[in-house]
């Protein structure tokens, strides 16, 4: 199947692509009509269950809700709750939804007990990262991790500063490569944060902290 090479908010309205400054003129072909215009569909189903604040995810109406529907699609398929409606219940998780351009979608999520033990549960679709379609999940295990293995993921979250960091950085984009999505809920309180491959700093850190755990994801890391 055919797939795009660059994330799909940017070449629908034909957006400069990062440093590579790929300029694409939107709507060029009638394969990426179909594309497009499948994925607006499939957004607005999405969007029956908010999974982001209004406006959390880009400077304009149009932008959030683009990219909002992109990823809540994702999750959607992958079966995941609202991490936003969890906050409301003042349950204490962290997900990792990792959208790569030509593998398949990843959630992994981190649902901490009072009692300091956690869940660690690993989703994956067989679609390739929203382009084309989100798939059909493949993949759903669920793990307890110790009180241990706990503490040293939250000491990561504390050490690299999570709850400060702003939740996009537009300066580093790509026209190839995947998103990761970092959302955490504590004490009521919400937080997503958005990268585009990120090689290094808070985003990369984090996210590998939450893909070294299972054994059956150690070959995707």
């Amino acid at each position: 199947m055919w797939q795009l090479p660059f994330p799909p908010l940017k070449f629908a309205m034909g957006w400069n692509c990062g440093r590579r400054r790929c300029k694409v003129v939107a709507m060029k072909s009638a394969a990426a009509t179909v594309v497009f215009l499948a994925l607006l569909a499939t957004s607005t189903c999405a969007q029956d269950v908010q999974y982001f604040p209004n406006l959390a995810l880009g400077d304009t109406q149009q932008e959030h809700d683009f990219v909002a529907g992109w990823y809540s699609t994702e999750l959607k398929a992958l079966g995941e709750p609202s991490m936003l409606q969890l906050s409301k219940a003042r349950a204490h998780a962290y997900r990792f939804l990792w959208l790569r351009a030509r593998h398949n979608p990843v959630a992994i999520r981190l649902d901490v007990s009072e009692h300091g033990k956690s869940l660690l549960t690993v989703k994956v679709t067989n679609g390739r990262g929203g382009f084309g379609g989100p798939g059909l999940l493949i993949k759903n295990e669920t793990r307890e991790l110790s009180k241990e293995e706990t503490e040293w993921f939250l000491d990561q979250v504390e050490k690299e500063q999570y709850w400060s960091l702003p939740t996009r950085d537009d300066s580093h984009d790509g026209c190839d490569g995947a998103v990761w999505v970092i959302e955490a809920a504590k004490d009521g309180s919400y937080k997503v944060v958005a990268r585009w491959s990120p090689q290094k700093g808070p985003v990369r850190t984090l996210g590998l902290a939450m893909l070294r755990p299972p054994r059956s994801l150690e070959s995707l890391a």
